[in-house]
C-alpha cells in the first residue's frame, strides 16, 4: 500500500498551487508523442491550420523515422502558402505570471528561409514567442520558445508552424514553467 500512497501523494503535491515552487513542473498537453492516431486522419488533441484558400498542407503522424516511439508529426506545404500551423489550446488560468518553456524534436527537409518553427500564443495582444527556425534538412533536434504569461491571457495556443516550403516533423513535446 505504501507503494502506492506515496506516488499518489506526489503528484497530488505537484498540483497544489502555483508560484516560484511550480519551476520545472510539466503542463499536461494531449498526445505530445504523436504516438495516437484517428481513423479520419486528423491527429487527437491537436489542431491544424492555415493561411487561408486551397488546402495547401498535408499533415499527417507518421510511423517511420520518429525521434521517439512509433509516431511523429510530419507537415509538408504541398503547394504556395502563407503559412501551415498545428497547434493545441492550453488553459492559462493557473500560469500567469509565470515564464513557460514550449519544446519538441524537430527535424526538416528542404524547408525554406522563413523555417519551420515553434510558437506560444496567447489570446491577448502582444502574446506571440516563436523560436529560432530550422531550414534546409536536418537531422532531429530540441527547440525551444519561452514566454512569460501576461495577466490578460485566459488561453494559450502552443504548436508548430511552417513558414516556407518544405517538410517539418516534431515530436516529444513538452509545455513546462521554468525560471527566467
Amino acid at each position: 500500500m505504501k507503494s502506492i500512497a506515496i506516488p499518489a501523494l506526489a503528484v497530488a503535491l505537484s498540483a497544489c498551487g502555483h508560484g516560484a515552487s511550480d519551476s520545472g513542473r510539466v503542463v499536461a498537453l494531449a498526445n505530445a508523442d504523436f504516438e495516437q492516431t484517428a481513423n479520419d486522419g486528423s491527429i487527437p488533441g491537436w489542431d491544424v491550420s492555415q493561411h487561408a484558400g486551397t488546402k495547401a498542407y498535408e499533415v499527417r503522424i507518421e510511423a517511420d523515422g520518429a525521434f521517439q516511439g512509433h509516431g511523429s508529426l510530419r507537415m509538408t506545404r504541398t503547394q504556395e502558402q502563407v503559412y501551415g500551423s498545428v497547434s493545441q489550446h492550453v488553459a492559462a488560468k493557473s500560469l500567469v505570471g509565470q515564464a513557460i518553456e514550449f519544446s519538441a524534436m524537430l527535424r526538416t527537409r528542404d524547408v525554406g528561409a522563413r523555417g519551420w518553427k515553434l510558437f506560444v500564443s496567447g489570446n491577448a495582444p502582444g502574446t506571440l514567442a516563436y523560436s529560432h527556425g530550422l531550414t534546409g534538412t536536418s537531422g532531429w533536434q530540441r527547440q525551444s520558445v519561452r514566454m512569460t504569461v501576461a495577466p490578460n491571457v485566459r488561453d494559450l495556443s502552443v504548436g508548430v508552424t511552417l513558414l516556407d516550403g518544405g517538410t517539418g516533423w516534431m515530436d516529444n513535446a513538452e509545455l513546462r514553467v521554468v525560471d527566467e
